[in-house]
């Protein structure tokens, strides 16, 4: 009798990590003279997948990017049209640092020095997920940062070390970096909406599962039982399952094949079909709770604001701009605020005067001609907080 050679079986278990825990910031003293932005350096490229990757956390995040921009900027009652580079103006980098900021809760620019090292000639906008920080000297100030184009091949991408913004300092091209504070936040900021940054996770992963469920679900669709060929070799067993599989699968693998080789119509094995599990109930009520969590990290009160529209609501024209009113005044002036101080600070630094800059609102509705108006983030509202 043949022996037969028994393969022991490799049933794997694998655990995914806790990707929603929050960065661990760690100094690698010996190794590395910048400090670690989470566990694995990464943290802002998991939030830039995070915000990608959602498809209602990235709607929340442009939602509030759009009103951050909003529909115009002027310095001084005229049009921000100040060139602040060779390409682009103020209202250009404004753009871009709007968005860094509202996903990573900070943001970054180049600055350049005038000949006369007495203040700044331009700055450009930086990728704030490219650059990580250096360590505190004696005196607690971080002196400078570092750049890779991809911190996740940095072998290939070697850091660059650039100085801290401070004219008084070495270089003529410095990083300003900021954010604002919040306690035990020395060289990173947390997003703004961190606090729904687990259920952003679950939005993902169910999506996922869903897909490749439907994309790796094997359902055969026809059985061929060879009852003669039980003494076939293993080449000329490949060779016929290949010849019917390119005659009868589909192209888009939507249907299977079972191919049995046996001796006899009594050898032939028994197919006992397993019911294909359906999640479809849990999810729906999953999804419920992953959307009010994701809205309520974000601090938006209405889900029509984002385009989304919740199932036996109508939702009337008053609530909206009710809603969107606080979404202004509570989400996207406090963020205004902080950006249009540090910009102002950069434009005295360039010519040595104040500025006074102020933001259009978009308009929700044409008729809504409260958010439309030209407003200073500085000066109102009353009831909200000026982060400095």
């Amino acid at each position: 009798m043949e022996n037969k050679k028994n393969k022991s079986s490799d049933l794997r278990m694998f655990e995914f990590g806790a990707g929603a825990a929050l960065p661990v910031f760690e100094e690698v003293i010996n190794q590395k003279p910048y400090v670690w932005f989470g566990a694995d350096n990464l943290w802002p490229i998991h939030t830039i997948q995070m915000y990608n990757w959602s498809s209602i956390n990235r709607a929340c995040a442009n939602a509030v990017i759009n009103g951050v921009i909003g529909k115009n900027m002027m310095i001084d009652g005229q049009e921000a049209i100040k060139m602040v580079n060779s390409t682009e103006t103020i209202y250009d980098v404004f753009k871009k640092v709007a968005m860094d900021f509202v996903i990573h809760n900070g943001f970054a620019v180049n600055t350049i020095k005038r000949r006369d090292s007495q203040g700044i000639a331009n700055f450009y906008h930086m990728d704030f997920s490219k650059l990580r920080s250096g360590k505190v000297d004696d005196y607690d100030f971080v002196k400078e940062f570092y750049y890779s184009a991809d911190w996740r091949n940095i072998q290939k991408y070697k850091p660059i070390e650039i100085p801290a913004f401070n004219l008084q300092g070495d270089g003529d091209s410095q990083v300003y970096y900021s954010f604002p504070y919040a306690p035990d936040q020395k060289f990173y900021p947390l997003p703004y909406w961190i606090g729904g940054r687990m259920a952003v996770q679950l939005d993902i992963e169910m999506m996922n599962y869903e897909l490749n469920y439907i994309q790796q679900g094997y359902f055969p669709s026809l059985f061929i039982s060879l009852n003669n060929g039980g003494g076939a070799s293993e080449e000329e067993r490949e060779q016929i399952y290949r010849h019917l599989e390119e005659k009868y699968s589909s192209s888009n693998k939507s249907g299977g094949l079972i191919l049995a080789f046996s001796d006899s119509k009594e050898q032939e094995p028994t197919i006992t079909p397993i019911q294909a599990a359906s999640n479809a109930d849990m999810f729906l009520a999953l999804s419920d709770q992953v959307e009010q969590k994701i809205l309520t990290s974000w601090n938006i009160t209405n889900p029509l604001l984002v385009g989304i529209k919740t199932a036996g609501q109508l939702g009337n024209k008053q609530e909206i701009i009710e809603g969107y009113e606080h979404f202004i005044k509570s989400v996207v002036i406090p963020k205004q605020q902080y950006l249009i101080r540090q910009f102002e600070k950069l434009l005295f630094f360039m010519d040595g005067q104040t500025h006074k800059i102020t933001i259009e609102q978009n308009k929700l509705f044409e008729d809504n001609t409260a958010t439309g108006s030209m407003v200073n983030p500085l000066e109102k509202p009353e009831d909200t907080e000026v982060v400095i």
